[in-house]
């Protein structure tokens, strides 16, 4: 009997997967839970069990490849019997719908479903130094353990003297040349422009900016910030507690300060809903903080961020901010925001203007703290300076809400005290 694990949905509006890792091959042996390949969504990489027993006879992508939800993932014939519940699994499926390849011709007249080849046996890093290197797995003579492809394996074939390290029919493919035409070495290749796959979550960042950017008329309203008080605040809060001194930083203050304007000016925390036309006020204040990492932009989330002091903010922030960066953080952890800041100073930039994140209606960009010649009471003073931008959705904001959302901004950061009043 062959049985299908199909894409399950994981809720949250998610399509669709990529692939970024099997660890299970046709031919191999799996039982109940087992873990069949690392995927991700543009929330996070998580690793995807089934519920199957039994000898995987079709894999549903390769590696690198978007898979639908509800398309087959992998599919196992068994003879075990099983209870899957609410489990997205289809069983006693059609052979030629199930592997989806045409049938072969036997000797004697009859016909069978053509099952899949059996993959090369390789480990990921060597199947990704393949894909990098251009290098079919399946012409190269195996030299590991149990036929397994090495990485020398893979960079023997890649080399013009590697040519041995190929099964007979790749010699055949490489006598088949035109006359004059010969292999170009590593050192040539490695000159040519490198062409890049866009994969994982850069991929779903593209995606969600593209979406973004077409679908919503931003409307931004710049403002300039007297930090002089904001500076005294955090210096004060960090020597009050030097045990948490390293994790207050300013992104605190700006969660709260945010979070708090938030609760007064309740259209800017709100979700707009463009194909039932209408928008979605919340009641509760949950902030995304955009995080830089080395796959991309992550936005982890604070429940409640109006309900917590800077110091219990500044703590849970870090924490959040550690997971997102080492990829470890939860769909939960990162999903549900309905706003979020961007502490464009941690780049060290002064001012720019970040794009609103569907289906939130705004998004605050927040500088960096730098000592500016200002005037006050007709004279030129220092005082340290802080810009920001506030975003929104035109479809939803005009000039007055969104600046009376910034003016709000404006005032609990040059005077902070009321965030402390507030916690």
């Amino acid at each position: 009997m062959r049985r299908e694990f199909l894409v399950p949905d994981i809720g949250e509006g998610i399509a669709e997967i990529e692939i970024i890792e099997w660890h299970v091959g046709v031919g191999d042996e799996i039982r109940s839970d087992q873990v069949v390949a690392t995927v991700q969504t543009d929330k996070s990489v998580v690793e995807m069990p089934t519920p199957l027993t039994g000898t995987v006879v079709f894999l549903g992508a390769e590696a690198g490849a978007l898979l639908d939800v509800g398309s087959v993932l992998v599919a196992v014939e068994t003879d075990a019997l099983l209870d899957v519940g609410s489990v997205p699994v289809a069983v006693e499926t059609d052979a030629d719908e199930l592997i989806r390849e045409p049938t072969l011709a036997l000797e004697d007249g009859e016909s069978l479903a053509r099952r899949p080849a059996v993959r090369p046996k390789a480990a990921p890093s060597v199947r990704r130094l393949a894909a990098e290197l251009g290098v079919d797995l399946t012409l190269i003579r195996a030299s590991g353990p149990e036929g397994r492809i090495t990485r020398d394996d893979v960079l023997e074939a890649a080399n013009a003297s590697g040519d041995a390290a190929l099964t007979d029919e790749g010699d055949r493919r490489a006598s088949s040349l035109p006359p004059g035409a010969s292999r170009r070495s590593s050192a040539e290749a490695s000159e040519d422009d490198e062409h890049v796959p866009l994969r994982g979550l850069r991929r779903q960042i593209a995606k969600k900016m593209i979406e973004s950017w077409r679908s919503v008329p931003h409307i931004i309203d710049y403002r300039e910030v007297d930090a002089s008080k904001l500076v005294e605040a955090r210096q004060a809060l960090r020597e009050a507690h030097p045990e948490h001194a390293a994790v207050l930083t300013y992104v605190a203050f700006f969660v709260k300060a945010t979070a708090t304007a938030l609760v007064g000016h309740p259209l800017m925390n709100a979700s707009f809903d463009e194909e039932a036309a209408e928008y979605v006020l919340h009641r509760r204040v949950h902030v995304g903080i955009a995080t830089a990492t080395s796959d991309g932009l992550l936005v982890p989330v604070v429940r409640d961020a109006d309900r917590k002091s800077v110091l219990e903010l500044a703590v849970e922030i870090a924490a959040l901010v550690e997971l997102a960066r080492t990829r470890s953080a939860s769909l939960e952890q990162l999903t549900g925001g309905t706003y979020t800041v961007n502490n464009l100073g941690a780049i060290g930039a002064s001012m720019g203007t970040p794009i609103v994140r569907t289906p939130e209606v705004g998004i605050t960009g927040f500088g960096r703290i730098s000592d500016r010649a200002v005037a006050r009471d007709g004279l030129a003073v220092v005082r340290p300076v802080l810009m920001l931008s506030v975003v929104g959705d035109h479809r939803l904001h005009d000039g007055d809400t969104l600046g009376a959302f910034a003016s709000a901004l404006v005032q609990l950061l040059e005077n902070p005290d009321d965030l402390f009043e507030l916690t």
